[in-house]
């Protein structure tokens, strides 16, 4: 059976690597000025200066360290209050481009696709696989359900390995 094209951003799967629960929401927001808008299960990144008394954030971009996967739609160019699950140690499932059985444990790069705005669902997935670490996303397994296999758009489940929570990460 082949796997269907439909990219749908980083689902949360409320579970860590380290075997607890997923971790608590956290609040945020995106300022006015922000020209994407963010979808739900979008990755995002902290975005700068902003005016609550919470993190600012915006669309994540192809390498950039992963704050957390958004929860809520934020249209463009407004001001919009979002509850973010943190990327750091949260498994996610999400659509990859390609993936062989041989690829599982390596890395993939983030495709920042711009989301469905009928639907206000995400649209990211995963592209390029290698074993560098400077790609975004770890993969750990194939997602399991009789509707995935390797191949085209699989499923997987991943974990950030760029992610703002980390040691050693620059802040904004």
């Amino acid at each position: 059976m082949a796997n269907t094209n439909s990219p749908h951003g980083f689902t949360p799967l409320m579970r860590s690597v380290v075997g607890g629960p997923g971790a608590a929401n956290l609040a945020a927001h995106k300022i006015v000025g922000e020209g994407t808008a963010l979808f739900i299960h979008d990755a995002v990144q902290l975005g700068g200066s902003g005016t609550k008394n919470v993190a600012a954030i915006k669309a994540a971009a192809a390498s950039s360290s992963i704050y957390g996967v958004n929860l809520n739609y934020g249209a463009v160019s407004t001001a919009t209050d979002h509850i973010i699950i943190p990327g750091h140690l949260q498994m996610f499932e999400v659509q990859i481009d390609t993936v062989a059985a041989t690829q599982l444990q390596q890395n993939a790069a983030l495709v920042a696709t711009a989301g469905n705005a009928s639907t206000f669902m995400s649209k990211h997935s995963l592209g390029s696989i290698a074993t560098t670490n400077t790609l975004e996303v770890r993969l750990l397994q194939l997602w399991q359900s009789v509707d995935n296999a390797v191949g085209a758009y699989a499923r997987v489940v991943v974990i950030f390995t760029q992610s703002q929570f980390a040691d050693q990460t620059a802040g904004v």
